[in-house]
């Protein structure tokens, strides 16, 4: 904990490298504001279409969009390049670079690699969470605004351990990128929607094995008042962050594992 101040500083190292190239940058922003308004328009068009989607209206679904992207912004600024370029870093004997630090590994790696390309991804989900909770009339109390911090941050953890996880693997195998898009990206498409319009294997799988359903579906409920449970109990909705923490730490732990067993190119 006595070098928390370190890394800080290489987040803002980082911060302070971007702002030397601002048009480049601002493009950036705006590629993915344009890609993700795109996928948020063609969400909006297709909930409004059918009206609603298994009792769920279109600004309910709204919000489950947000709380995703929301906790994918936040997890992704610190993981994203991590997950993606340790198979590189592996093959190519950088990796090395990061076992020489006097820090801890993972905290060094993840801060040296903090990545502000997912702002856009954070303006998109507040503005779409402004949208569907003026829409949807919620009263925020006190306990409400503390529980959708905490829905937010706990989906983050979630999201951010998958994405460890999915890297993970790299320390034995290095070409697993398909692990990735198909465990990560495919799998957590199926959230853009209530998981209770799909079959019960779907559902079982995306609350107990790859449980990316805690992200948004079950603490959505919450503050909507459903009772959407499926075969699970409602204590569900507040269960995020414990999968979160649980999650975390099962990812560190293989982490370390992982670490024990890398072996350098030069070794």
């Amino acid at each position: 904990m006595q070098y928390v101040s370190l890394y800080f500083e290489f987040i803002k190292i980082q911060l302070l490298g971007i702002l030397q190239y601002k048009k480049a940058f601002t493009l950036g922003l705006m590629a993915q504001l344009a890609s993700y308004g795109a996928e948020f328009f063609l969400l909006w068009i297709i909930i409004n279409k059918f009206n609603e989607i298994n009792g769920w209206g279109s600004y309910e679904v709204l919000l489950l969009y947000a709380f995703n992207l929301c906790s994918y912004a936040l997890a992704s600024f610190f993981l994203a390049s991590p997950s993606s370029r340790l198979s590189m870093m592996i093959k190519d004997g950088t990796f090395d670079e990061v076992l020489t630090k006097p820090l801890n590994n993972f905290l060094y790696l993840v801060c040296r690699e903090f990545n502000s390309g997912y702002i856009s991804h954070l303006l998109l989900s507040i503005v779409a969470m402004v949208i569907a909770l003026s829409n949807l009339n919620i009263s925020m109390s006190l306990i409400h605004i503390l529980f959708f911090i905490i829905v937010i941050l706990s989906g983050a953890l979630i999201q951010g351990a998958a994405l460890l996880l999915t890297a993970i693997p790299s320390f034995w195998v290095v070409e697993n990128s398909s692990l990735k898009d198909v465990l990560f990206f495919q799998m957590k498409n199926f959230i853009r929607y209530p998981i209770s319009i799909y079959p019960t294997f779907i559902q079982i799988l995306l609350t107990f094995v790859l449980p990316y359903a805690f992200i948004n579906f079950y603490p959505a409920q919450f503050f909507l008042n459903k009772n959407d449970f499926l075969l699970f109990h409602p204590l569900f909705q507040f269960m995020a962050p414990v999968v979160g923490i649980v999650l975390s730490v099962i990812a560190y732990a293989l982490w370390l594992v992982g670490i024990n067993n890398y072996k350098s190119t030069g070794s």
